[in-house]
């Protein structure tokens, strides 16, 4: 029974990698909500020193990890506007780049406004200067289509109690293959007890 429970989980994950247009279904990763999802990949991001590119259009659960980050002086963050109609401009997120910029952070459509952003054009730029494109798809999963290889998109969070139609509590990251995240959280299992490493 627990191997048949193991390749459902496995199966779901495969669903889930294909839906998000993603590449490895091991790299997807449950979570209890979007924000748990989007707290484990800044905190597993962020690195002393750096740059984190977002805007202002984004979402308490990136704003605030961010904002305290910033505040511990642990990280420079650089927001960019967004205009009138409620877009931001890709040329923005290109001149907010720097040699010594972690990773960009962005909403594919804000919560608010409800405007769907050029993130097929922010991921060219990132590619284009092999910065990691993390995408808050809240808003969107199961609405709009996701193409994370197709965009250059380095990891999609995502919650399960919107568009997915499914109970709150549950949600989780699609990471692609060359996205390094650090460990957030240690202990657990039960192989090799004698170390004092985590084990991978």
């Amino acid at each position: 029974l627990s191997m048949e429970a193991e390749e459902r989980v496995m199966e779901i994950r495969r669903e889930i990698c294909q839906f998000f247009g993603g590449s490895d279904p091991e790299r997807v990763i449950f979570s209890y909500n979007a924000t748990d999802a989007l707290n484990t990949l800044i905190q597993g991001l962020i690195r002393p020193d750096s740059r984190v590119v977002s805007s202002r259009l984004e979402h308490n659960s990136v704003l605030r990890p961010l904002h305290y980050f910033s505040e511990q002086n642990l990280i420079r963050l650089d927001l960019i506007p967004f205009g009138p109609e409620g877009f931001i401009d890709p040329m923005a997120v290109a001149e907010a780049i720097h040699p010594d910029t972690s990773f960009v952070i962005l909403t594919h459509a804000s919560n608010v406004l409800g405007t769907v952003q050029p993130i097929e054009r922010v991921g060219v730029i990132c590619r284009e200067r092999g910065i990691p494109l993390i995408l808050d798809v809240t808003q969107t999963a199961g609405r709009l289509p996701i193409r994370m290889e197709e965009w250059g998109v380095s990891a999609v969070a995502f919650t399960g109690h919107k568009s997915l139609l499914g109970p709150t509590g549950i949600g989780g990251l699609v990471l692609s293959p060359g996205l390094d995240v650090k460990a957030t959280r240690f202990g657990g299992t039960g192989r090799d007890s004698l170390s004092l490493v985590h084990t991978q």
